[in-house]
């Protein structure tokens, strides 16, 4: 529902915009908050991965909280393997590498929150 100046303060994640990952191949990035949508000076994005899909092998300087919504997968961080599902939460530490990845038959979809930086979305 909007508010009368034409705002939306909820709404559907399926139904948010879906950004350009260029080089996440089976992956979709929408952004639930952030610059511009009610959080300055952070980016919380809604991810998908398809099947057998992972985010490339990476490291930035600064740090990831991250909220399984949906589906199994693998989360590879400090050089350590953990299995993620629906509930599980992971933290990704600055100047770490990491990458998530989806074992499973459905979409891996969860919630990841950068600091603004982080992201190059302006809303």
């Amino acid at each position: 529902m909007k508010s009368k100046v034409g705002r939306k303060y909820s709404g559907s994640l399926e139904d948010l915009p879906v950004l350009d990952e260029g080089s996440h191949s089976g992956a979709v990035r929408r952004v639930i908050f952030g610059p511009g949508l009610f959080w300055d000076d952070h980016v919380a994005r809604f991810f998908s991965l398809s099947p057998g899909a992972a985010s490339p092998f990476h490291d930035h300087d600064w740090p990831h909280y991250v909220f399984i919504l949906e589906g199994n997968g693998e989360a590879q961080i400090m050089g350590e393997t953990w299995r993620i599902k629906a509930g599980s939460w992971a933290f990704v530490p600055p100047c770490t590498g990491h990458c998530f990845t989806n074992t499973g038959s459905g979409p891996l979809k969860f919630i990841c929150i950068v600091p603004e930086r982080g992201d190059p979305f302006r809303g």
